[in-house]
């Protein structure tokens, strides 16, 4: 298993650089592709958070960076899940070093989630890498064509099943996973971050 440079006695600041050298070298090349930058995390969770606390699940969580992220600037309580277990390890390694206590981080996949535990949710397109092969992170876990769709058509059941008001943010991605029952009701100026509010 891969380890993370922690020195020990020290406790960084939740910065961009500081959270990417903890970083094995490997996965510091493709941060910025992977994982949520911090400041979108900031922009996610006041939006999320807008109208109180939330039980918020990060679909397809990587190393856990916007949970860890948005849980160190709320008050939320954030869960994610990735079927990667060398990114759990990983994950959980740094919300120790970070001594974040309202984050759980669990690997799993996504088709046993009960989404009704859960009143608010974060996706960075998770299931793209099933499409296109160079693009993928690792040959950890199987990846395929048909596991875009499965995965994709159960989210989007699950969420069109969700309570009215509930509140999704999606970062990229061609938001194919977000029901017609949820209206956009913000963005960034770039367009690539996204408030959806089910009506």
């Amino acid at each position: 298993m891969k380890q993370l440079e922690i020195t020990e006695h020290t406790k960084p600041l939740l910065t961009e650089n500081n959270f990417g050298k903890l970083l094995p070298k490997d996965l510091q090349k493709v941060s910025k592709t992977f994982f949520t930058p911090i400041r979108i995390a900031q922009i996610a969770t006041q939006w999320l958070t807008e109208d109180g606390p939330k039980k918020i699940f990060d679909i397809g969580a990587g190393i856990g960076k916007f949970c860890i992220s948005g849980a160190h600037y709320s008050d939320s309580f954030f869960y994610g899940i990735e079927y990667r277990e060398s990114l759990v390890d990983i994950g959980n390694e740094l919300i120790k070093h970070f001594e974040i206590k309202n984050v759980v981080l669990e690997k799993g996949d996504i088709l046993d989630v009960n989404f009704k535990l859960y009143n608010a949710f974060y996706m960075y397109n998770p299931f793209f890498e099933n499409l296109v092969a160079p693009k993928r992170l690792n040959n950890e876990v199987r990846l395929a064509d048909n596991l875009y769709d499965t995965y994709k058509n159960y989210t989007e059941q699950q969420l069109d099943n969700a309570p009215i008001s509930t509140r999704l943010v999606t970062y990229h991605g061609n938001n194919f996973e977000v029901p017609s029952s949820y209206e956009k009701v913000n963005q960034t100026d770039d367009g690539l971050l996204k408030l959806w509010i089910k009506f």
